[in-house]
This record gives C-alpha cells, sequence and structure tokens, in this order.
C-alpha cells in the first residue's frame, strides 16, 4: 500500500514539471530510481522543493545568470549580508577584456550551443528552470569554445563557469582542460597542461596540487551550481570553488592553449555547464586609474534583472574597497552600463539601481559615502559594437571613474 501511494505521489510531481523531456533532463528515472532505493522513505526534500518551486513560479529556484544585462525592471538592492560574508575572503577577479562569454541568449532548446564544437559524446541546450544550460548528456561528453586562432589563450587570462552538482558523492568529475587541441600536444609548449583540472562538487585538483573543502563539504550539496574561477598570470595558476581557493601553484610547466570541458560521471546523474566566460588579464587597479583616470570591471555581477550583487563580486569590490583606503584622496563615480539589448528606459533605470548598489555596498565596508557617487548609464556610452556576444559582455560593466 505503501509502494502504491509514493508511486502516486511520483506520478503527481512528476506532471507539475516543467522542464521538457527534449531537454533529456531524467528527472522522471532519478526519481523512480530514488523509489526503487528507498521505498520506505519520503522522496528527497531538494526533488520536492524544485517541483514546489516550479509549480508555484513556473521555473526551479536556481541560480540566476550573473552578468550584468540589459532589459527588465527590477528595484535597487544591497547586496544580502548572509551570502555575502562567506565570500569574505575570495580574492578572485576576472581580466579586464572579454575574449569569449556565451549566455547561451538566442540559442533554441534541444540543439547542440552554436558557439561551441563536439569532440565526443553529446551534449544540447536545455531549460533549467527559467535559464538556459548547456547540458552534458552523457559520459566523456567533450565540448569546447569555439573561438579562431590555435593557441588562442593570452599568457595573462581568467576563465569563469558555473558547474551543476546533484550530489556530492565524488562520482561526478568535470575535466577542465587548458589545451587547444590533446592530439597536437606538444611538451616543450604544453608541459603540464596534458593534465585536466579535475574538479568535484567540494574538490579541485590539477595533478598533485589541489585539495577537498571541509567548508564547502559540512555544506553538503544537493542540485546545487557551482561557481568554478580560474586566474593564470604567465606561470601561476589559481583555482576557486565557489568562495574557496582550492589550488595555488606559483610556477607551472607550459602555457595554457585553449578550454575543452570534459565529463566523467559514474552514477546516473544530470551534469550542466554555463556563464562561461574568458578574459584576459591586464592592469592592476591602481595603475588603471593613473592610465585611464578610471577602473573598467566585470567582476561585479548581479542577479538577471536586479541590483543584487551576487557573492563571487566580492573579490573586486574588495579590491576597489582597499584602494580607496590606501588612497584617502581619491574618489570615484560609480557607473553602471548595459549592453544594447532592452528598453532603453528600464536600462538606464536597472543601471542606475545596480550603480547605487555597489557604492551602498562600498560604503557598508567603511569607504564614506561623500567619496561615491552613482551614475546609471544604460547603454549610452559603449565600449564596444554590440554585434557579438564578446562585445555585449564587454558593454555589460561597472566603471569607477575618478572625480
Amino acid at each position: 500500500m505503501k509502494k502504491k501511494v509514493l508511486m502516486h505521489a511520483f506520478a503527481f510531481l512528476l506532471a507539475l514539471c516543467v522542464v521538457p523531456a527534449h531537454a533529456q533532463f531524467n528527472i522522471g528515472n532519478k526519481i523512480k530510481n530514488k523509489l526503487n532505493q528507498k521505498m520506505d522513505q519520503k522522496i528527497d526534500k531538494t526533488i520536492d522543493d524544485t517541483l514546489d518551486g516550479k509549480k508555484k513560479n513556473g521555473a526551479a529556484a536556481t541560480a540566476s545568470e550573473e552578468t550584468p544585462s540589459g532589459g527588465g525592471g527590477g528595484s535597487a538592492a544591497v547586496a544580502e549580508a548572509g551570502s555575502m560574508k562567506a565570500w569574505t575572503k575570495y580574492d578572485f577577479v576576472p581580466g579586464e577584456k572579454i575574449i569569449f562569454a556565451d549566455n547561451l541568449a538566442g540559442e533554441e532548446v534541444g540543439e547542440f550551443p552554436s558557439r561551441w564544437d563536439l569532440n565526443h559524446g553529446n551534449a544540447e541546450i536545455a531549460m533549467f528552470g527559467d535559464e538556459k544550460v548547456i547540458n552534458l548528456v552523457q559520459t566523456g561528453t567533450d565540448v569546447e569554445p569555439l573561438v579562431k586562432g590555435e593557441r588562442w589563450l593570452p599568457e595573462t587570462f581568467t576563465i569563469e563557469m558555473d558547474l551543476y552538482f546533484e550530489t556530492d558523492n565524488g562520482n561526478v568529475a568535470y575535466n577542465i582542460f587548458l589545451l587547444n587541441d590533446a592530439d597536437q600536444y606538444e611538451e616543450a609548449l604544453d608541459g603540464d597542461f596534458w593534465n585536466a583540472l579535475d574538479i568535484r562538487a567540494n574538490m579541485a585538483r590539477f595533478k598533485t596540487f589541489g585539495s577537498e573543502s571541509e567548508e564547502l563539504a559540512a555544506k553538503g550539496v544537493k542540485n546545487q551550481w557551482r561557481h568554478v574561477a580560474i586566474s593564470f598570470n604567465k606561470r601561476s595558476m589559481k583555482v576557486y570553488l565557489d568562495e574557496q581557493r582550492l589550488i595555488n601553484i606559483p610556477n607551472v610547466s607550459g602555457k595554457p592553449s585553449g578550454l575543452r570541458i570534459e565529463v566523467d560521471k559514474r552514477i546516473e546523474a544530470t551534469t550542466m555547464v554555463k556563464n562561461v566566460m574568458i578574459a584576459q588579464g591586464g592592469k592592476k587597479l591602481y595603475d588603471q586609474v593613473m592610465a585611464d583616470g578610471k577602473i573598467v570591471t566585470y567582476g561585479i555581477k548581479f542577479d538577471v534583472n536586479q541590483a543584487t550583487i551576487r557573492p563571487e563580486s566580492v573579490g573586486t569590490l574588495a579590491g576597489i574597497a582597499q584602494l580607496l583606503q590606501e588612497q584617502p584622496s581619491l574618489k570615484f563615480s560609480v557607473e553602471g552600463h548595459t549592453d544594447s539589448d532592452g528598453d532603453d528606459n528600464s536600462n538606464i533605470k536597472l543601471s542606475q539601481q545596480r550603480a547605487e548598489a555597489v557604492k551602498a555596498y562600498l560604503v557598508e565596508q567603511g569607504i564614506a559615502a561623500e567619496r561615491l557617487a552613482a551614475k546609471g548609464l544604460g547603454e549610452s556610452k559603449p565600449i564596444d559594437k554590440n554585434n557579438t556576444p564578446e562585445a555585449k559582455s564587454n558593454n555589460r560593466r561597472v566603471e569607477f571613474v575618478k572625480l
């Protein structure tokens, strides 16, 4: 009798799920497997919560696209203290010029992502909640961004992406290769980069370097996105998993030449990637101010169509706060910019709210309010042509203009 009731519950919950069948998110089979394995227990609370969220809101409660974007209303919001507190030691700062960015805008669900190449396996665009993701369908699936030229990574760069984990049992790994073409590996040029960065729910490793994060493990992982950030500067490499820096190598042999993402899963699990951004490194913050009279940054990120600062922005904001503390005569106009997508008036309003949120955050960090102004400029001052995803990403930015 208990088994029959649980199976009826399973059928009802599955009917509420809005994830399209052609997206190959085999959620029905996952819940069915859970019932077969634990028929005496309740259906996993996380799955229930996700389905409830879809029933109430028409979408799963997932992390939103974090890059500043045009369009939408949104209300002014200061960064939430609770979500930011854990990231206070996060010191990652992205590069100053974006060379590849893909938020999957314009892609069709069920199709292969148009700005990527497939080396092995099966990948496709899928809807997860209210956003598009790249679903890496089977183990061994290997994808790489379509970027012109060989050995296209510069000598100083950053890479960011979000990876999805259903559990923290260690049976799912994302192998990130910083190698343009494995078939053309040259030891003298590529050195250690024959090896992959092994990213798991609570761990990051490269060769014998890296560690597991006790802090992340203590939180547990259930159907959760992890933010991965990689910083490479000529010969040194740092790798972050959420707020934790798990790899810090001062001298790596070889030079990275490209990017490949391969999934290795030994259990049935949904594996997805989103928000991939690669940026060329640049000047230190003070040097930017002295040379250009302003700092242009892509490291301050927001929830989509809102002014809520995302926690991975802490590294950039900490750098700005430190600069202001070290240079007490320095004053900034905090200026928000969007790309050309969306309504002009909405872009102006949203960019103003975001500039005010950044100012408010810095004031909370001890910077005097009179040293900061806030201005939203929307799409009125592009620094790129708005005709490619990278150009639009370069236009979605926050600037600190010297007063």
